[in-house]
């Protein structure tokens, strides 16, 4: 009989079998890239959690190999192969398939009763293999199912005395016990984590497209990049979901961890095959976003959670690390989602009491939102009531808060506080307001603050000290009267965004009066509800709006409130910008940076706020890649604010970037920066963002009529003439230019000159320079098309005369070519009188916009990459090429070293490599970097 025939016939064949999907792949040429260096390495580990696509990768990378270069020996393994007979039988099978014969006599060995140690028969191959030519590659599938020490030596040994004719590649969802620290040092092994693993956004757009032949926008897809983390078999699922559906864009409602498809497979692929103790520790910390060892332990009230965290990343449980001491961590979305939906139905009485105990945690460790949070899940009312009043300094300090999800959480629940609780507590009122400032509608706000004033002011007629509230202290008179002014200092601040900023002004003279001298962050507050109504309601007096900015500006500081302070400088930097001041602006916006990034202190993100002007500034002086760094990185700062107003600073944020992407005439970008605004504001307070809608209008007028969609901007000025006119008269002067800007689009400049005229007079006497110089050159453009050329050049001249003292450029160069033709006209006329320097310099940033559209045309058609990479990214790689560490990078750009970190693995990412080395050669080869950098 011939044995190895024997003994294959006794072996399951499809256990061989390079899988083949029956379905659409995607080529992820990156990970092929790092396979193709497999050869290079005795051992290659690709370890992740369930469906993040290894065998797929696996098998679409050997079919793109050359026939029999190297020959590949594959086998599937399961929980039966943990015996080591078996085991070492499958592999020596494997490779014989490949070369018949010329394993047979170790197989013979192997099978006989006298089978030799392993050792021995190991040491037999490797000799064998040394004495071919042939090289072979052996990949083991499903290495998780191994449990079996021996295999595991047996097979360690094989990997440290492993011939270059043979190589070895483990497929496997929990790390291997193999000296993987030992192969690491000797440089012989290449791994591959889930976090290369993880689809890119383009890797998500080629499935989306090839697999379930489905477009989405840009930013569509990558919220569902984001929200799925990469994870390729939930992007698969998806498909299953989506199949009957008729609006792709509905993808997104789709993805959660209780989706019918997704749920199944976690459960049943997931959680179900964890021993019992796993699962109730997976189960009971699902309610936390992120876990250590000792909030697990009070969850739980046990120990031990440090060696099961440590398990569970060794394992592949959907875990992540978040540091690189591996203190914390947090579940996959999906995978806490799922736990999460099995936990509220498998064990409903626990989860309060588990909420209880995380709440008491958070406090503890001053972590109060999370305290907040959980408290509310276990309605603990008398609790919340107590953790949200201890917050109320720094909610007024602006230097406590939570991210956009958080607050609208709180929001859901706070609504949901028993009357009786919140009757009795003003200054539960106040924070609450304070708290949901820029997500709560003002309705709901107004509701709290006329209990909290109708309890005081009761309380204050009675000229008594009282108690009002049960459970905490009394308040003194002088207490009760300075919480008094709080309220209505706090109404001031909602009323100034609205119509009435008279009522606003009235409204701030009475809290100021009722205010101690020495609460300087009230007043603070207060005197910066009074700038925003000089500056935005029918008082109409910019200089004035200034003034009292750097005023809260200056009690904040005397309050020793640094982040307030900044925040209100960069209130400060915004009105001067509209004043046209644009040196004032940045030498302000300069002093609040400063401010924030102290020697030897951790730089504060609020100066992400001012540094969006600071964009401004560089983008109005035509510095446009300057200023679209400094934008990014104050938009990361901004994303970093752990504040009441950091979602107002986002907003802005992404103001600036419409008007520095159209400036650059990158128009997807700009779509896409206004449609991340828009989304924004759809979750934040309606008149916050209309009050910051008035400041984007215009671009987004602008960005309609340069890509072509008149018809678009048409109906919207159709809309606008019938509607009810709401808002600030600040706001309804900037949907006049807007509107304007489409008059000139529809050849009807009479009209539009008609139209400016009041806007006009309006911005000249709230002393507005920077808007008075756009509504001349809107002016210019209307008598130009009127053929006035003598009116036309005459209120361009004084467009310029208040231009040419700040430097403005960027703002004639928008205005294209007939405000290019308009320049050389009047310069024309003026170079009878002398030199014309400014008119030069505006004339030749015209001809320097053409050449850089030109150049980034031309770089973008060079750079062989499937996603170029952006400025920033490039800035990194230039320092990565110089050896600079992620620190200094972080020094030298002024931004997080976390955001230095992203920076670096989006440029790994997209160049195909997995260090700094690689990166830098790659580059090179790209032509990103020269020779001698």
């Amino acid at each position: 009989m011939n044995l190895p025939m024997f003994i294959q016939s006794q072996l399951l064949s499809t256990k061989f079998f390079v899988p083949v999907s029956s379905h659409s792949r995607i080529t992820r040429s990156r990970l092929t890239a790092l396979l193709d260096e497999s050869p290079k390495y005795p051992l290659t580990l690709i370890s992740a959690p369930a469906g993040f696509g290894k065998t797929t990768l696996l098998s679409t990378w050997i079919q793109s190999l050359p026939p029999s270069q190297p020959l590949v020996a594959w086998v599937s393994l399961e929980e039966e192969d943990n015996e080591p007979q078996l085991f070492w039988t499958y592999v020596l099978t494997a490779l014989n398939m490949q070369q018949p014969e010329r394993f047979t006599p170790l197989l013979m060995q192997l099978q006989s009763p006298q089978a030799p140690p392993l050792k021995y028969l190991l040491t037999s191959l490797i000799n064998e293999l040394v004495e071919g030519t042939e090289h072979f590659l052996l990949i083991l599938d499903d290495y998780q199912a191994i449990t079996e020490q021996q295999v595991h030596s047996t097979l360690a040994y094989l990997v440290e005395h492993l011939p270059a004719q043979l190589r070895i590649i483990l497929s496997t969802r929990v790390e291997p016990h193999l000296p993987l620290s030992q192969l690491r040092v000797r440089k012989q092994i290449l791994e591959l984590h889930a976090d290369q693993l993880r689809c890119t956004r383009e890797e998500t757009r080629a499935f989306l497209k090839e697999v379930m032949n489905v477009e989405l926008p840009e930013e569509v897809t990558q919220q569902v990049t984001d929200r799925t983390e990469g994870w390729l078999v939930g992007l698969q699922l998806l498909g299953l979901s989506l199949d009957k559906r008729t609006d792709p864009n509905s993808l997104l409602e789709e993805i959660s961890g209780n989706q019918r498809y997704i749920l199944d497979y976690l459960t049943e692929e997931v959680l179900r095959r964890q021993p019992q103790e796993v699962q109730m520790f997976l189960l009971s910390t699902s309610i936390l976003e992120h876990l250590t060892a000792s909030l697990c332990d009070a969850v739980m009230q046990q120990t031990g959670s440090q060696k099961m965290l440590q398990w569970l990343e060794q394992a592949n449980l959907f875990i992540v690390s978040l540091d690189s001491k591996r203190q914390w961590y947090r579940y996959h979305a999906l995978f806490a989602e799922t736990l999460r939906y099995q936990l509220q139905h498998r064990y409903t009485d626990p989860v309060p009491i588990l909420h209880h105990h995380a709440s008491i945690w958070y406090a503890e460790h001053n972590q109060t939102t999370q305290a907040i949070l959980h408290a509310l899940h276990a309605k603990e009312w008398e609790r919340v009531a107590d953790l949200i009043e201890g917050k109320s300094l720094p909610l007024l300090a602006l230097s406590w808060g939570a991210s956009q999800h958080t607050l609208i959480m709180l929001r859901q629940w706070l609504e949901q506080l028993p009357a009786d609780i919140v009757g009795s507590r003003p200054r539960l009122c106040l924070s609450s307001a304070l708290m949901l400032w820029t997500v709560a509608p003002h309705s709901l706000m107004e509701s709290w603050l006329d209990v909290a004033e109708a309890m005081l002011t009761a309380s204050l007629g009675r000229q008594i000290p009282k108690e009002v509230s049960s459970t905490t202290p009394a308040l003194t008179q002088q207490e009760q009267q300075d919480l008094l002014g709080e309220v209505i200092g706090f109404r001031a601040m909602l009323r100034s965004y609205q119509e009435d900023g008279q009522a606003a002004l009235s409204l701030c003279e009475q809290a100021l009066a009722l205010l101690k001298p020495d609460n300087m962050i009230a007043r603070a507050q207060i005197v910066h509800a009074q700038h925003v109504a000089y500056c935005v309601s029918s008082a109409n007096d910019v200089m004035t709006s200034i003034d009292i900015a750097r005023q809260a500006a200056l009690f904040a500081r005397k309050a020793g409130q640094s982040a307030l302070a900044i925040g209100l400088m960069g209130s400060a930097a915004q009105t001067t910008l509209v004043a046209g001041q644009l040196h004032e602006t940045y030498h302000l916006t300069q002093e609040a940076i400063q401010l924030g990034t102290k020697p030897g202190e951790v730089v504060s993100p609020e100066i992400g706020y001012p540094a969006l002007f600071q964009a401004e500034v560089l983008r109005e002086w035509n510095q446009l890649d300057a200023a679209l760094s400094r934008g990014e990185e104050a938009i990361e700062f901004c994303q970093q604010t752990a504040s009441i107003a950091s979602l107002a600073y986002l907003m802005y944020g992404y103001i600036m970037l419409v008007r520095v992407y159209l400036s650059r005439r990158e128009l997807d970008a700009a779509r896409s920066a206004l449609q991340q605004f828009e989304r924004l504001g759809m979750s934040m307070s309606y008149h916050l963002y209309t009050h910051a809608r008035c400041d984007i209008i215009v671009y987004q007028v602008r960005l309609w009529l340069i890509c072509g969609e008149l018809d678009h901007a048409t109906q919207w000025a159709k809309e606008l003439d019938i509607s009810e006119r709401h808002g600030t008269p600040f706001a309804r002067e900037r949907e006049e230019v807007a509107y304007v800007h489409i008059l000139l689009a529809k050849h009807q400049p009479t009209l539009a000159l008609q139209r400016l005229e009041p806007v006009l007079q309006r911005a000249t006497t709230g002393q507005r320079w920077g808007h008075v110089i756009e509504i001349r050159l809107l002016q210019a453009l209307a008598y130009q098309m009127c053929e006035q050329e003598t009116q036309a050049l005459d209120v361009l001249c004084e467009a310029i005369r208040l231009a040419e003292p700040e430097g403005y450029i960027c703002r004639f160069v928008d205005e294209g070519a007939s405000m290019e033709a308009l320049l050389y006209g009047l310069r024309k006329r003026d170079r009878k009188k002398g030199p014309t320097p400014y008119l030069d310099t505006l004339i030749a940033a015209f001809q320097q916009e053409r050449m850089a559209q030109v150049q980034m045309e031309a770089s973008t058609k060079a750079q062989p990459l499937p996603e170029p990479l952006s400025e920033q990214e490039l800035r990194v790689l230039q320092l990565l090429a110089q050896g600079t560490s992620n620190q200094e990078i972080a020094q030298e750009l002024v931004i997080a070293t976390n955001t230095v970190k992203r920076h670096v693995s989006h440029i790994f990412s997209k160049l195909g490599v997995q260090n700094r080395f690689h990166a830098v050669k790659q580059a090179r080869e790209l032509g990103l970097l020269s020779e001698e950098t």
